[in-house]
């Protein structure tokens, strides 16, 4: 009925099959070329893309590790530097102020070896006028007596006009 020749259990005309066979390669054939290879190549481009991006993001994330752990070190080594700037300013004032004390000390020392060093020698400036004045005084009071004999009275009076003449002094 179809054919001349038929599939003897199928009863399917062989001519038809094999024109359904190579008509089915032949779309095949034409999927593959215009529709597959291109479908395969956005599908494998697009598959690169993403292993693109997998890998670096894997990359960034690594990169990202690593600024923090150096962050990590910076900051450390900041704080460090910031502990030891402090420390050296401390010592730094600290040295200062004891240099300060020390230069006052021994100013104020100095001072005071100068007062009591003034003050001794007007004490000794005072007991040699005290000593010039007592010998001054003897002996104006011995000439005075050897000029004179005198009375009790003349005695006392002589010795009040020595007294007021040292008040006036």
């Amino acid at each position: 009925m179809f054919g001349l020749t038929t599939l003897a259990a199928e009863k399917i005309p062989i001519g038809n099959s094999v024109f359904i066979i190579i008509s089915f390669l032949a779309l095949m054939y034409i999927l593959k070329k215009v529709a597959y290879g291109p479908v395969t190549k956005t599908l494998d481009d697009r598959a690169a893309k993403i292993s693109n991006d997998i890998d670096g993001a894997e990359v960034a994330r690594q990169e990202a590790e690593n600024l923090a752990v150096q962050r990590q070190s910076e900051l450390a080594d900041t704080r460090q530097k910031a502990t030891q700037v402090v420390a050296d300013a401390k010592a730094s004032a600290q040295k200062q102020s004891d240099t300060l004390i020390s230069t006052a000390s021994d100013r104020a020392t100095l001072i005071s070896q100068r007062a009591q060093t003034d003050a001794e020698k007007l004490k000794e400036d005072a007991i040699l006028n005290a000593k010039n004045d007592v010998a001054a005084l003897s002996v104006a009071i011995a000439s005075k007596l050897m000029q004179k004999e005198l009375s009790l009275n003349d005695q006392q009076a002589l010795i009040d006009a020595y007294i007021s003449d040292l008040e006036t002094k």
